[in-house]
């Protein structure tokens, strides 16, 4: 992982991912229409929203996990040409299955499989950075226990190793902090918090703790009416600031 890039610096590399004109959802029902989005490196966004607003689909898509239902997602090169299209997706936690019996560091390990062939095994680069990912959550002493015997937040942390391990540039998370004790919660902003400092890894977040995503990125993607309207956080502090970014949600 890099080291983190000023704005402008991000700025003047160019996006990871644009969204243009692009509708989301599933066949006859659409939930966002017509959305726009643009994301750089380094940016972080909690994605804000009611049940049924799209978060998960808007997120889905991004990762390419959910087809649009028109439109598309471009991801853009980098300055040595690279594709940008590394994507860590950690999904809903209630939506993996505990009971595999897969110990921490095999399900670190899946996260690399998309960089390899079908016939290929997990080689050193792999392993370098499998170790990384668990280091990262701090799970370095567990990576020999099974899964399915951790606790709550330390298997949201083994999921979140597991999309580190993909070496991605975006980070999608969708609720990480669901069903998870307070102390726990606290602990995983810090770590989000570390990464998102650390690296130029850009982060976006779907959640209904609020006040501790706004401890963590820098904008706010709020989804409603099947529309998104975005703004920086510093600009909805004030009552001021939320209403017009709830009123333009309205229109």
């Amino acid at each position: 992982m890099g080291e983190r890039l000023g704005v402008h610096r991000r700025r003047m590399i160019g996006p990871l991912l644009t969204l243009q004109d692009v509708t989301i959802g599933y066949p006859g029902n659409p939930v966002l229409l017509n959305i726009s989005f643009t994301l750089f490196p380094g940016e972080s966004a909690a994605v804000l929203g009611p049940n049924g607003a799209g978060k998960t689909a808007f997120l889905k898509t991004i990762a390419g996990i959910l087809s649009p239902v028109s439109g598309a997602v471009q991801f853009h090169h980098d300055s040595n040409g690279q594709g940008w299209r590394r994507i860590g997706y950690v999904p809903q936690r209630a939506t993996v299955s505990g009971l595999l019996p897969l110990t921490v560091r095999e399900v670190v390990e899946m996260g690399t499989y998309g960089h390899l062939k079908p016939w290929q095994r997990v080689g050193r680069k792999e392993q370098h950075q499998v170790n990384w990912a668990i280091e990262q959550v701090g799970m370095k002493e567990y990576a020999k226990h099974f899964y399915y015997a951790l606790s709550g937040g330390q298997q949201q942390r083994v999921l979140i190793a597991r999309a580190l391990a993909a070496d991605p540039a975006i980070l999608i998370l969708d609720e990480p902090l669901a069903s998870l004790d307070r102390e726990t919660v606290q602990m995983m902003v810090a770590l989000l918090s570390k990464l998102q400092s650390e690296t130029s890894l850009s982060l976006l977040w779907a959640d209904h703790f609020v006040p501790d995503l706004l401890k963590v990125v820098q904008e706010v993607v709020v989804l409603g009416h099947k529309k998104l309207v975005r703004s920086r956080v510093n600009e909805i502090d004030d009552p001021a600031g939320r209403l017009s970014l709830l009123s333009q949600i309205d229109e």
